[in-house]
């Protein structure tokens, strides 16, 4: 499966240590964001600037090793897919054939 770049990395923020990355395509805010290697980076936590060239803030994980993050690629992550919960789909089961 082929990575989806998001953009380039440009500064870690001073304020709140969120790095900021020029867009080159189009994301959502809570998008996981993974780097080269797939490894989970974090999520966009605030998208800004204007409209032909926007930028993002991503809300890097704690103890995530950024170094210098100038021109690093960053990529859409995948989040993990949710467990079956067997426990609802029995109740729910019951609830049906009770009403039945």
């Amino acid at each position: 499966m082929e990575k989806e770049l998001i953009g380039k990395g440009l500064h870690v923020s001073k304020g709140n240590g969120n790095l900021i990355v020029l867009l080159e395509s189009e994301t959502r805010i809570g998008m996981d964001i993974a780097d080269k290697d797939g490894n989970p980076m974090g999520k966009i936590f605030d998208v800004f600037g204007p409209i032909d060239a926007p930028y993002a803030s991503i809300r890097l994980i704690e103890g995530y090793p950024m170094g210098d993050p100038r021109g690093k690629p960053v990529f859409k992550g995948e989040r993990p897919k949710r467990q079956y919960d067997k426990r609802r789909n029995r109740r729910d089961r019951k609830k049906r054939q009770r009403s039945r």
